[in-house]
C-alpha cells in the first residue's frame, strides 16, 4: 500500500491526494462531506499500476462497476497511464498478505475504449486530413516558371545576366557620381547579397536547381533595400520574372506593339 494515490468522488468531482497519512474517511471529513452519505460514496486507490474503485468496507456494487466503466479511461488519460488496469473491490487478505483487487474489468467493456487497430486507423485518417489541408493551402507566392524547360533556362539565364549587368553599371555610375556610399557596411552587405543572388540564380537556371527561385527573390529583396531608382526597377523586374516570366513577356509585347504603331504612324506621315 506504499506510494498509493487516494481518490474520492465528492459533489460530482473526482479528487486525488497523494503522500498523506489520512484514510478516505478522514479526507472526506476534511473536504466537508456529509458523513451520512459516506458509506455510499465511491472512492478508491491507484497503486501497483491499477485504478481500484470501491465503496464502504472495500466492497463494490453495480454502481461502482458502472462508474468504473465510464470513468476508467478518462482517469487513465488524466494520469497519463493508459496501461493501468481498471478494477473494482479489494480483498485485504489475511496475515499480512498483499491486498488484491476482486475483479478486473475488460478493456473492451470500458466506455471510450479503442483497440490499437482503431487508434492506428484514426491516426492515419488524421494524417491524411492534415496532408490534404496542407495541399489545399494556397501558397503565399505561386511560382509558375518551368525550370525543366531548356528554352526557358537559356532565356532566363540571359535575362538575369542582363539585369545583373545593369545593376553593376548602375553601381559604377553611382560610385563615380559619389551617390553610393561604399564605405557604408549596410550598403556593402546589400550589394554582396544582390550580386550573390544574381550569380546563384544564373547558376541555378543552368544547373536546374529547384531552389533557384529563392536566389532570385534574394537578389530582388537586396535590390529593393538599396533604395536607388535603378536597383528598385531591376529588383521589380527580376521579382516579376522569377515568379512568372509571362509578366515580362507580356510587358515586352505591349511595348513592342506600341513601338510598331509609332513606327507605322511615322512612316505614314512621311
Amino acid at each position: 500500500m506504499n506510494n498509493r494515490i487516494l481518490f474520492i468522488v465528492i459533489n460530482g468531482e473526482i479528487k486525488f491526494i497523494q503522500n498523506t497519512t489520512m484514510d478516505h474517511r478522514e479526507w472526506y471529513q476534511s473536504l466537508g462531506g456529509n458523513m451520512d452519505e459516506y458509506e455510499n460514496v465511491i472512492r478508491g486507490y491507484i497503486m501497483d499500476n491499477k485504478i481500484i474503485f470501491f465503496k464502504a468496507n472495500l466492497n463494490y456494487d453495480s454502481e461502482v462497476i458502472d462508474f468504473a466503466t465510464k470513468m476508467g479511461i478518462p482517469m487513465r488519460n488524466q494520469l497519463n497511464h493508459p496501461e493501468y488496469k481498471i478494477c473494482c473491490g479489494i480483498d485485504p487478505g489475511h496475515d499480512g498478505n498483499k491486498w488484491e483487487e476482486i475483479i478486473t474489468l475488460n478493456d473492451k467493456d470500458l466506455v471510450g475504449y479503442k483497440s490499437e487497430e482503431e487508434i492506428e486507423k484514426e491516426k492515419q485518417e488524421l494524417d491524411k486530413r492534415l496532408a490534404q489541408a496542407s495541399s489545399d493551402t494556397t501558397p503565399l507566392i505561386e511560382f509558375k516558371n518551368n525550370i525543366e524547360d531548356p528554352k526557358f533556362r537559356k532565356y532566363a539565364t540571359t535575362f538575369t545576366l542582363i539585369l545583373f549587368g545593369i545593376a553593376i553599371v548602375a553601381k559604377i555610375i553611382m560610385v563615380n557620381n559619389k551617390t553610393l556610399m561604399t564605405d557604408n557596411r549596410w550598403n556593402y552587405l546589400l550589394i554582396m547579397f544582390q550580386s550573390a543572388g544574381f550569380i546563384l540564380t544564373m547558376l541555378g537556371y543552368m544547373q536546374k536547381w529547384s531552389k533557384t527561385k529563392y536566389f532570385g527573390l534574394m537578389a530582388s529583396v537586396a535590390s529593393f533595400f538599396l533604395f536607388d531608382l535603378i536597383d528598385l526597377i531591376v529588383g521589380a523586374i527580376n521579382l516579376l520574372f522569377t515568379i512568372d516570366q509571362s509578366y515580362i513577356l507580356k510587358t515586352v509585347e505591349f511595348f513592342k506593339k506600341i513601338f510598331e504603331k509609332l513606327k507605322k504612324k511615322k512612316s505614314t506621315n512621311m
